[in-house]
């Protein structure tokens, strides 16, 4: 078949299923915004990015990037059109606005979309975080924007695929149907695997399954991801512990959940408010660093904390699990999904900094444990491997309809 996959971040979503499905025969081309180079054997084209609009209400800038964006794709598959080729299947991220005017060229060539969520307050941590009010009216208002750009799209799919039955529940009853499907993009368990001869540099400092450590990893250290909950609970984990290391893997920009009140990035505000509490000496910001040197980051890992407010589940999680990891996570979605508290890990609430604390160092100082919550977590990873998710993906797209 001839494939068109869209994403202003190409590969995004499609890091596995783009060459899985090349490998198969099919014929990609792909659409995106970025200039950066793309590890595809078919065609890449490229539009620019538009203009930004300045902080216009209910999510409507969106809608003014995003209508731009459908502009911009419709004329490339236009050109595409023009040159005489016509995918039979359209594989596109939603969340941008990209896919609107497709059908304006090809209204019968089947969409299927990966929307991800369906955001709603509790997402951002309202109800949750102690620092947010409760929601109300305001707070479902901010993501009126973002959800129509979701509807309007999905309204013009064949398919679309979520992740996760957590990402998948978010969405209105509407879209509760045969054209909803579940899979996730898979990791790869033969990587992210087991590996007790792993060493690595930090500092000038050899890590080892010999090293006490305890890693933190997200793509920004912010407070939906429970940053300001770890930072919090490191001084009795170091106190009490003497020798653990405390590698933290993440960028200092807004994140998801946007920045912090004030000006600097919360990674300083947490450092100013607690001072000489933490021990840098024993504490290390890695930044974002290249993915092998995370999976190995992740096979020496002693205990493995992650945190979330009921967001997307992150791929360094199911990662982490596949490496053997004790993982130490919050409860709740979306790390229930995966995780059961005292089987595959250990789960405390997002809000308790000692609660976290007291299970990290009980997992610190128990061996047996951790190898026991290490060997369950890397057999239930198994289920996510992309050998499980991609053949299903690749049906999905061979019969949308299914």
């Amino acid at each position: 078949m001839k494939l068109l996959l869209i994403h202003q971040n190409f590969p995004g979503q499609f890091r596995q299923l783009a060459p899985y499905l090349e490998a198969q025969g099919h014929e990609l081309v792909a659409i995106c915004s970025h200039q950066r180079p793309v590890a595809l054997q078919g065609t890449v084209l490229r539009y620019t990015e538009p203009t930004k609009a300045n902080a216009l209400p209910f999510g409507a800038d969106l809608w003014h990037e995003g209508l731009q964006r459908a502009a911009a794709v419709a004329r490339l598959c236009e050109l595409l059109q023009q040159q005489g080729w016509r995918p039979d299947r359209i594989l596109a991220h939603s969340g941008w606005g990209e896919t609107l005017a497709i059908a304006e060229v090809w209204p019968d060539v089947p969409q299927i979309l990966w929307p991800e969520l369906w955001v709603q307050p509790e997402h951002g941590g309202h109800g949750y975080d102690p620092r947010m009010r409760l929601p109300g009216l305001e707070e479902q208002l901010q993501q009126l924007g973002r959800n129509c750009l979701t509807r309007a799209a999905l309204d013009q799919a064949a398919a679309w695929v979520l992740p996760t039955r957590h990402q998948a529940n978010s969405f209105p009853q509407r879209f509760q149907d045969g054209r909803l499907h579940v899979i996730h993009e898979g990791i790869d368990t033969t990587l992210a695997c087991p590996k007790p001869s792993v060493t690595y540099q930090v500092r000038g400092i050899t890590i080892s399954r010999e090293t006490p450590t305890v890693t933190f990893v997200n793509r920004n250290l912010e407070r939906l991801r429970g940053f300001d909950l770890f930072v919090r609970a490191l001084p009795r984990i170091l106190r009490q512990h003497p020798t653990v290391r405390v590698l933290i893997v993440g960028d200092n920009d807004r994140g998801y959940g946007g920045g912090p009140a004030g000006d600097k990035p919360l990674r300083q505000q947490l450092l100013d408010e607690l001072g000489s509490e933490l021990d840098l000496e024993r504490i290390h910001f890695l930044g974002r660093i290249p993915h092998p040197q995370l999976i190995a980051l992740l096979q020496a890992s002693w205990v493995h904390v992650y945190l979330s407010y009921p967001f997307v589940l992150g791929w360094s999680l199911l990662e982490a699990m596949a490496c053997g990891c004790c993982v130490v996570g919050s409860a709740g979605m979306p790390v229930d999904e995966v995780i059961r508290n005292g089987v595959e890990g250990v789960l405390v609430p997002i809000t308790h900094e000692r609660l976290l604390a007291q299970a990290v160092l009980g997992c610190l100082a128990d061996g047996v444990r951790r190898d026991q919550f290490g060997r369950a977590a890397r057999q239930a990873a198994l289920a996510w491997d992309q050998k499980v998710t991609l053949p299903r993906l690749a049906a999905l797209v061979a019969d949308p309809a299914g």
